[in-house]
């Protein structure tokens, strides 16, 4: 099978340490929201064999985990051949934070990453993600009081500032590996811009010049071009979050230096939403598998003629029928197509920063 490839190449693509973890290569998983869980990590590891450094769960909510809610704490599970692994938690109380950080330490995870990058509404509305990055001072004591708390090293993620008004990403950064955070991923868009414009890349590099523990940059990473472009200087990794979504070989093949396996190529696209729907019940319950892996077909399979029809289907069940029909070549167009599918939601609200 395509997922039991060997890695094979010459890395030029750098590693880092964050204390005695090596992450090598220096290419993570983002985190996204309702995205990075366990079956869609274990398939991205499956895909880029060797080629995955480090991967990042979905940002967990600390008012879920401290009060015991057992969707979020199934959240935060991991396989072995995921390590290493980092859980990124989001929140604003401190204690609560601390917490939250040790039952990250708990389950065994490798790091716990705090997100100061969250653009969504709901996040900030309720003083984490980014808006952390306007309360500097409080931030500063939750990483002071979850540093002090734990034992696994402490990363964050934050953006260039909340707005072009206040880009204050290298006075936070400089803040929090004063108080002992090991590493730092930086999305060179501020909260005002979500996902739109360029991300400042410029900043990631300063940042990366100015302290002395490892920087990542985040943003617009989609190919080794883009990858080999943003790799300068001290700038010691890269954040790889939705074009992981688009084309699950990208770490690969920015590793490898090798063009897009997936271009026209609908016969792998099958192999891998077959390999996804495996993934996906061994973790979930049925009734919880289909929009997620609409999350997938839906940025994965632009161009092929079924994805329109695929998009319109709720169950897994049917979305494996489709597939199915595909593959043995008995799929025929719906007759009475007229309207476009639905868009499954990409939208920001679905990415930590």
């Amino acid at each position: 099978m395509f997922y039991q490839k060997k890695f094979v190449g010459v890395c030029v693509i750098k590693s880092y340490q964050v204390r005695h973890i090596q992450v090598n290569p220096g290419l993570v998983l983002s985190p996204m929201s309702g995205v990075t869980t366990r079956p869609f990590r274990r398939l991205i590891k499956e895909l880029n064999p060797g080629a995955v450094g480090l991967v990042v769960s979905e940002f967990v909510s600390v008012e879920g985990m401290t009060r015991g809610s057992q969707r979020t704490l199934e959240m935060m599970k991991f396989s072995e051949e995921e390590r290493p692994y980092c859980v990124q938690i989001f929140g604003y109380d401190v204690d609560r934070m601390r917490d939250a950080a040790l039952m990250v330490q708990d389950i065994g995870a490798d790091l716990v990453d705090i997100n100061c990058g969250c653009p969504a509404p709901k996040v900030v509305k309720r003083g984490g993600g980014c808006e952390l990055m306007r309360q500097p001072e409080h931030l500063q004591k939750i990483i002071s009081e979850v540093k002090r708390s734990i034992s696994i090293p402490l990363t964050i993620k934050i953006r260039a500032g909340w707005d072009e008004g206040s880009r204050n990403a290298l006075e936070v950064a400089k803040m929090a590996e004063g108080e002992g955070v090991e590493a730092l991923a930086i999305h060179g868009r501020t909260r005002s811009q979500l996902y739109r414009g360029e991300a400042d890349w410029d900043l990631v590099q300063e940042i990366a010049e100015r302290v002395s523990i490892p920087v990542l940059g985040s943003g617009d990473v989609v190919c080794r071009k883009t990858a080999e472009a943003r790799l300068k200087g001290k700038v010691a990794g890269l954040f790889i979050g939705r074009a992981s979504m688009m084309n699950p070989f990208v770490f690969t093949e920015i590793l490898n230096d090798e063009p897009s396996r997936l271009k026209g190529n609908h016969a792998l696209m099958l192999d891998v939403l077959f390999r996804y729907c495996e993934l996906l019940r061994e973790d979930f319950q049925e009734s919880s598998c289909g929009g997620k892996f609409k999350q997938l077909a839906s940025q994965m399979c632009r161009g092929a003629p079924w994805r329109k029809q695929l998009l319109q289907l709720n169950a897994l069940k049917d979305h494996e029928a489709l597939l199915l029909a595909v593959r043995e070549g008995r799929w025929r167009p719906a007759a009475l197509e007229t309207e476009e599918a639905e868009t499954v939601d990409v939208s920001c609200d679905m990415f930590s920063a």
